[in-house]
């Protein structure tokens, strides 16, 4: 992982995915269907993206061991929004192998072993479908998924209150933003701790 990207991980990981969307200029947000289903968990890391056939998503299998340590899977079922992405033993498998996560338009299978595993994942929904696995998944294009174009390398950041991108075209700038917007929600908490106003604690709002 670069250097540069490390250290956006870094900050994110410690933030919120509501305050990468303030910080981001109130954008990179997916479609709120794509929701976490691990409750508690928090996804953080360079995109890591397959687009898989339409109705052919288990194709997209082979991602699990072609993602590197860290990424976070980005997976575009091929316009099927009720296809099966990720299953229980995939989660395993790409949580032995360090991925951070899995985001997908798509919807997954086996949600207990999953939560079991508090592997980090970010779906329409459960499942008891299968996915066919012929067909040929295409790895580290631009994929759409949940209304945004991701591409590979752009960074992730999802948490139970949704999934926000941050696009490559961003990083230079997203640092300061973040810790500005992240500045300010500490002295809002603390202004209503000490009494404060909500109106009052967020004037001069970023």
């Amino acid at each position: 992982m670069e250097m540069g990207v490390e250290r956006l991980v870094g900050l994110l990981a410690d933030a919120s995915a509501a305050a990468a969307y303030e910080a981001l200029g109130r954008r990179g947000d997916l479609d709120p269907a794509i929701a976490a289903q691990v409750p508690g968990t928090i996804c953080v890391g360079p995109a890591y993206t397959v687009s898989a056939p339409p109705h052919r998503s288990g194709s997209a299998n082979r991602a699990l061991d072609l993602a590197p340590p860290g990424s976070v899977l980005v997976i575009d079922t091929g316009g099927d929004p009720d296809a099966c992405a990720l299953g229980g033993t995939g989660s395993l498998a790409a949580q032995m192998r360090g991925i951070a996560g899995c985001v997908t338009n798509g919807r997954v299978r086996d949600l207990a072993e999953i939560r079991a595993l508090r592997f980090p994942v970010f779906a329409r929904g459960g499942t008891v479908r299968s996915s066919r696995k012929d067909g040929t998944a295409e790895f580290q294009i631009p994929v759409a998924i949940g209304g945004q174009l991701v591409c590979p390398g752009d960074l992730v950041c999802a948490d139970d209150d949704g999934v926000v991108v941050i696009g490559r075209q961003y990083f230079d700038t997203f640092a300061e933003r973040l810790a500005a917007r992240l500045s300010f929600e500490r002295d809002a908490d603390a202004r209503v701790r000490a009494g404060a106003s909500y109106a009052q604690a967020v004037s001069g709002r970023p």
